[in-house]
Formats: C-alpha cells, structure tokens, sequence
C-alpha cells in the first residue's frame, strides 16, 4: 500500500496544480456562459413580451377593422339607398317633364293637323266653286254680269 500513497498524493498534487492553473478560466468561463444565458433568457423573455403587445395591437387592429368593415358596409347601404331614392326622385321629375311635353306636343300637332285639315278643306272649296262657275258661265250669264256691274257702277257714281 506504501506504493499507492506516493502516486496518490502525486495525483492529488497534480489534479491540484491543474485546478489551481484553471481554476480562474473556468471560473470565467463558467461566469460568461452565465451571463450569456442570463443575456438569452432576457432577450427571449423582452422578445416574448414584444411579441404579446404586438399581438394585442393586431387584435385590436382586426376588432377595429370588423367595426371598420361594418360601419363601410352600413355607409354604402345608406349611400346606395340615398342615390336609389335621389335616382327616383330625377325619374319623377323626368316623367312630369315628359308627360308635359308630349301633350304640348300633341296639342301642336292637333293645331297643326287642323290647320292643314282646314287649308285643304279651303282649297278643295275654292276649286269646286271655280269648277261650278267655269262650267256656270256661259256667255249671256256672263253678259248679264257685266250688265248688273256697270248698272251697280252707274248708280253708285250717281248717288255719290
């Protein structure tokens, strides 16, 4: 046994040199991987929160754009059924105007149909009297014409 003690204390001798040699970068090693976990779990932990209030903001963001979306769609509602009415409204007015017109129209037409209806009249007339007193007058009916008018003539310059 007297054979292990040297070796023994030898190994303990030079696990303790190596100890007392790296004792301060492990230490430093150990302190850093520490603070860099430390550092990791902090940055998780801020990104994490980012991620929450980033995730509220969007779920406002979307509550709002349904409230949005609907107010647009009540809006369009309102707008479609106010130009429906003003569309209305203009047709009304345009029928009135329509109606107007057509019975002046029509009134002119009458008025003018009756002119032409009157004019012709007029002529058909005048031609069959000119048609009667062509075939009428003969000479002795237009001899005793001409005797009544410068009878008429004669007494008419006597009287004056």
């Amino acid at each position: 046994m007297d054979k292990l003690i040297w070796p023994a204390i030898n190994l303990f001798g030079l696990l303790g040199f190596i100890f007392y040699k790296t004792k301060k970068p492990f230490f430093e090693f150990v302190s850093l991987r520490r603070s860099e976990i430390f550092e990791g779990l902090n940055r998780s932990r801020i990104q994490a929160e980012e991620a929450a209030r980033r995730r509220k903001e969007i779920e406002a963001k979307l509550s709002s754009l349904e409230k949005e979306k609907a107010s647009i769609f009540t809006e369009w509602r309102e707008k479609s059924a106010s130009r429906a009415e003003s569309i209305r409204d203009r047709s009304k007015v345009v029928m009135v105007q329509m109606r107007a017109e057509a019975e002046q129209n029509k009134k002119a037409l009458v008025e003018a149909t009756r002119q032409s209806i009157a004019s012709g009249y007029r002529r058909a007339v005048v031609q069959q009297v000119e048609q009667k007193i062509q075939q009428s007058l003969n000479p002795d009916v237009h001899a005793r014409m001409n005797a009544r008018v410068i009878d008429q003539i004669g007494k008419g310059a006597g009287t004056a």
